[in-house]
């Protein structure tokens, strides 16, 4: 799979048997289908946000890269996630493949969902450094 920001091939990393997709130069995180669902599952986040990601508003205006999806090669629509002080704006497949978080969003989406510490500071065990807004990941570490 490639990279929608970059064109480059995506790193496949499994943190606790989730697979995630993702940019070794750092420019964002690839979850598949239902993948956004296990990792809170399996980080015990409260059960009405394990369908978070069928929660999202389709922008039909929304300024940006037109970018295409890791597994199909549709272009994907922007999408509105909640987020702190105003909507995060991702990119979803059409066909419903997955979703792509830019650095610092998927961490900015957390942290507006996740209000008690406990639960964001598991999600982060999880996912380590890569919801760390900016940094690249190291395919040889």
């Amino acid at each position: 799979m490639l990279c929608p920001a970059n064109g480059e091939p995506l790193v496949i990393i499994e943190v606790e048997d989730v697979e995630l997709d993702v940019c070794p130069e750092g420019h964002g995180i690839w979850f598949d289908a239902d993948e956004l669902r296990m990792l809170f599952l399996k980080a015990g986040v409260r059960e009405e946000l394990h369908a978070l990601d069928q929660k999202l508003e389709r922008l039909k205006k929304a300024k940006g890269p037109k970018r295409r999806c890791p597994r199909c090669s549709r272009k994907m629509w922007k999408v509105a996630a909640p987020g702190r002080s105003e909507h995060v704006i991702l990119d979803a497949c059409p066909d419903d493949h997955g979703l792509w978080f830019d650095p610092g969003e998927l961490e900015e989406m957390l942290r507006s969902q996740l209000v008690e510490d406990e639960a964001l500071d598991r999600v982060r065990d999880y996912l380590g450094a890569f919801i760390s807004k900016g940094n690249p990941i190291d395919p040889d570490d």
